[in-house]
């Protein structure tokens, strides 16, 4: 029996949650898109695992938190592998300036609009997501995600695509700055059409609070 470690990578981008996979080249599920991972050596932990294929595909210093475990005994073909699922939030200045890797074809899908998925791995990032919604909740998630300026309709956005349900802007806007753990920063963004909105940090030394 294996054991192997997979990796669910997101981050934000153009106001969108996005994950990293990689295109499968061998069979089975060929030219499918999966997460990235391998199998957990007897001299290795789960996330040195992961660090180790995550540095090949140009992310350095992340950090991971156990999501889930998978052990449907048929999860891949002809092979008993039990699964141990691991999460880690990017921020997008870190993605912007990656160096994609020679060796994989590697790409940012919305977790919204995915590819054809292989193995059981649609499954893994359903599970993940899952834990995404509950970290999301906690205001140490959002600074992680937004380490610099933001908009409010950028955290109501991405709210909205990961709890896949609408929100009321006046009431989210209201319930959001009631909470006091972002200030404004003097600046407004750019914008083509209407308004330009206020940009937003967060305040130093804030406590980790549940936001709703």
């Amino acid at each position: 029996m294996n054991i192997e470690a997979l990796a669910s990578i997101f981050t934000i981008e153009n106001g969108m949650f996005k994950i990293l996979l990689l295109k499968n080249k061998v069979e089975p599920y060929k030219g499918y898109w999966i997460l990235p991972g391998g199998i957990v050596s007897k001299d290795k932990t789960v996330e040195e695992t992961i660090e180790e294929k995550i540095e090949k595909l140009g992310l350095k210093k992340l950090t991971y938190e156990q999501c889930c475990v998978f052990s449907d005994v048929e999860r891949v073909p002809k092979k008993r592998v039990i699964a141990v699922s691991l999460m880690s939030i990017v921020d997008e200045y870190k993605i912007k300036h990656l160096e994609k890797p020679s060796n994989y074809e590697i790409s940012w899908f919305s977790i919204d609009k995915l590819p054809k998925i292989g193995y059981d791995h649609s499954r893994v990032i359903n599970g993940t997501v899952a834990e995404l919604k509950k970290k999301l909740n906690q205001s140490q998630t959002l600074q992680q995600i937004f380490p610099s300026d933001f908009t409010l309709p950028e955290i109501q956005k991405i709210y909205e695509q990961v709890l896949t349900k609408e929100l009321d802007r006046r009431n989210f806007r209201k319930k959001f700055l009631k909470l006091d753990l972002i200030e404004e920063t003097g600046y407004k963004a750019p914008s083509i059409t209407g308004r330009p909105a206020k940009l937003y940090r967060f305040k130093q030394d804030i406590d980790n609070v549940i936001l709703f």
